[in-house]
């Protein structure tokens, strides 16, 4: 078969392919029509690696059947409910029944039986007494009001967390380790940035993150079973990176 007549075949695996390695939704796979390709193209093989690559396309298709299946059984395990439809039902719903609804749901810590005048004027007091935001910890701190920023790599150059040598050598060190480690092959996450301490361990997270907004690295993320892997690659690539928010805790 000639080339061209292959590449439906090879358009297949690679897209089935890409929806097993990503968190991709394995249901944006259309089974039904793929399969029909497959089957007019099969009068057309003739020899034996032709044979193979069709069987090779349909082992694919049956991996995302085998994904869809387990995605459907995910979502009926937890409940999952569209947001889409529950906005829309709400909208939907008159003043009177999203108020008894809410009253039913309503568990108040304290109810009005429970304070007494007493309480309320000591509540008054205290809150009327209490230090502004503004001046607290002033001495130990100095103005109060600094926001939470980005803290880029000339940031820590500037506050001697790193050298400039340093930190390109521990960018060095981390990737050489993680494409020795990598191999090709996806990695837990987790497990690789773990440290001796857990300072040891925010400084990998931190470095990964540069490896991956380069290009030198990738991310892959599984939402509904929370899962997280990287791997290094030999070649660099471009790209617009997509930011994904990781907490990194002292337990392993």
């Amino acid at each position: 078969m000639e080339q061209t007549k292959l590449d439906d075949y090879l358009r297949v695996i690679e897209l089935c392919r890409d929806v097993e390695t990503s968190s991709a939704n394995p249901f944006d796979v259309d089974i039904r029509e793929k399969i029909l390709l497959l089957k007019q193209r099969l009068p057309e093989l003739k020899f034996l690696d032709e044979l193979l690559v069709d069987s090779e396309a349909m082992l694919e298709l049956a991996q995302i059947v085998k994904l869809q299946d387990q995605w459907l059984k995910q979502r009926a395990s937890a409940l999952y409910i569209d947001p889409l439809l529950i906005q829309l039902k709400l909208k939907l719903l008159p003043k009177e029944t999203l108020s008894e609804a809410f009253v039913k749901s309503w568990h108040p810590i304290a109810q009005v039986d429970q304070l007494s005048s007493r309480g309320l004027e000591r509540a008054f007091v205290y809150w009327r007494e209490l230090t502004p935001m503004s001046e607290r910890f002033k001495n130990q701190f100095g103005t109060y009001g600094i926001v939470p920023g980005v803290v880029d790599y000339s940031d820590l150059v500037s506050l001697g967390v790193f050298t400039a040598e340093e930190f390109e050598l521990g960018l060095t060190r981390l990737y050489d380790e993680l494409l020795q480690k990598s191999n090709g092959e996806w990695l837990d996450y987790r497990q690789f940035i773990e440290g001796e301490s857990y300072g040891t361990k925010v400084r990998r997270a931190y470095l990964l993150a540069f490896l991956i907004s380069e290009g030198r690295a990738l991310l892959k993320t599984e939402p509904l079973i929370g899962k997280i892997w990287t791997k290094a690659l030999a070649e660099r690539v471009k790209g617009t990176p997509k930011s994904v928010a990781i907490s990194i805790t002292g337990d392993s």
